[in-house]
């Protein structure tokens, strides 16, 4: 089995480019094969070509020879003669220290933590879509953990968002809403949510609710667009 590649490792190499170089043993999980889909990417790995095409990932029949590129092997990739270059140890160097970057804890040294809920003050969450009633507070931070927890509140409000890590959500109080996909979910107090990696979602609350989160890895932030 070779190495996984993420969809946390496929959005930081597409800052790069529209095309990905792989090790041929390279693996995408199903979160990275549906992020293809979304940039639209095209991944070569090894002598495969994978692209889009109508919203599937397949394979082009045509083999790569990385010291002697046939012409039709040109016309399956754009932007050949910089492959026709490539290094292979340096591209495995670059996908390493992407995939030891992911894999990094947040914090080198976690500490026992009491937070006095009483003493919380929830402020107005600055991604906040415009006129959208919402505040955040984290209460647990890299500096402390390895996973990230805090409070979040929604007034008639709702906020669209893209996870590039897992959340777990406690529902204090209220009715939460929440649209992962073609899934919804309505939530009261009581109830507990967890969202994979990888998730388009739509935050709401059809009135107010509030609501403790945990997420992992605690730098979440650093993994949001």
């Amino acid at each position: 089995m070779g190495r996984f590649i993420s969809a946390a490792i496929i959005r930081e190499l597409a800052k790069n480019s529209k095309e990905i170089v792989l090790e041929p043993n390279a693996v995408l999980t199903p979160s990275a094969k549906d992020l293809v889909k979304e940039l639209n990417l095209t991944i070569i790995r090894g002598d495969q070509v994978l692209s889009v095409s109508e919203g599937r990932v397949k394979t082009v029949d045509q083999t790569l020879n990385f010291n002697r590129p046939s012409n039709t092997a040109k016309e399956a990739c754009s932007g050949s003669a910089s492959r026709e270059a490539l290094n292979h140890d340096d591209l495995k160097k670059q996908v390493q220290k992407i995939v030891e970057q992911a894999l990094k804890p947040a914090c080198a040294n976690p500490r026992p933590l009491h937070v006095a809920g009483d003493k919380v003050k929830i402020m107005p969450f600055a991604a906040a879509p415009p006129g959208q009633r919402i505040c955040l507070t984290d209460v647990l931070t890299a500096n402390e953990g390895n996973l990230c927890a805090g409070f979040m509140t929604f007034d008639h409000a709702e906020l669209p968002w893209f996870l590039n890590y897992d959340e777990a959500d406690y529902i204090i109080e209220g009715e939460f809403h929440l649209k992962v996909g073609d899934q919804y979910f309505k939530a009261k107090a009581g109830d507990v949510i967890y969202i994979p990696k990888g998730s388009q979602v739509v935050f709401s609350s059809p009135s107010f609710c509030k609501v403790f989160y945990v997420t992992y890895p605690a730098n979440w932030s650093d993994f949001c667009d």
